[in-house]
């Protein structure tokens, strides 16, 4: 199977991002930052320092998502498909939770503890399979081709160790941020290799402070 190449990009910045709450499958909408972020994106697509050629996109079917996508690669003139399964991690009983708030009041919870259960939600372990067959299943079907991917930080933290051949319990040495690029391939036998990481020259010093 030829190497399928993707730009993994997560959606612009939301009001929930800023106020450090769990989102997870919550649909919450792009704050007025993460409107100007995806049309900063947008403008970089659309210029000569963009010259790959993409063949297929696809996002999470959440709307943070979805409507970054739709702001930002609606000029590829090419349909934008909604994938469930690239959504981010289901928090359960914690979606809306202030991350600081939680950490103090409930120390016993572990999110970054694989194996950790979640009432009504996903193990971490659970998310990084679900995310991982979703990528495989796009290489699968689109074997050699370019793939532009708009979803969620949580996906982006699983893709990242995927390619990096980290687990799940290895630090991450910097932060995901709102619209960044990140670039790697699956290839013959689900071989993952990074390829870029983290781009945000497309965005200006203010929406770079005001990522969330």
């Amino acid at each position: 199977m030829d190497d399928t190449r993707f730009w993994l990009i997560r959606h612009g910045e939301t009001q929930w991002n800023a106020d450090r709450r769990l989102q997870g499958w919550r649909d919450i909408p792009l704050s007025p930052i993460g409107r100007r972020q995806a049309r900063q994106l947008e403008l970089y697509l659309r210029s000569a320092s963009f010259d790959a050629r993409v063949d297929h996109i696809v996002s999470s079917d959440l709307c943070r998502a979805y409507d970054t996508a739709c702001a930002a690669a609606a000029h590829f003139g090419l349909p934008i498909e909604r994938n469930a399964d690239l959504r981010e991690r289901s928090y359960g009983i914690y979606e809306g939770r202030d991350w600081t708030s939680m950490a103090q009041a409930m120390p016993h919870i572990d999110l970054r503890d694989p194996l950790q259960a979640i009432e009504q939600g996903e193990s971490l372990q659970a998310f990084a399979q679900r995310v991982a067959h979703a990528f495989e299943a796009l290489a699968e079907r689109h074997p050699g081709r370019n793939v532009l991917v708009f979803s969620h930080g949580g996906v982006i933290d699983i893709a990242w160790r995927r390619a990096s051949g980290l687990d799940l319990t290895a630090p991450r040495p910097a932060p995901i941020l709102n619209t960044s690029i990140n670039r790697f391939s699956i290839g013959a036998g689900r071989q993952w290799r990074m390829l870029d990481w983290g781009r945000v020259a497309h965005l200006d010093e203010e929406a770079l402070d005001d990522v969330g």
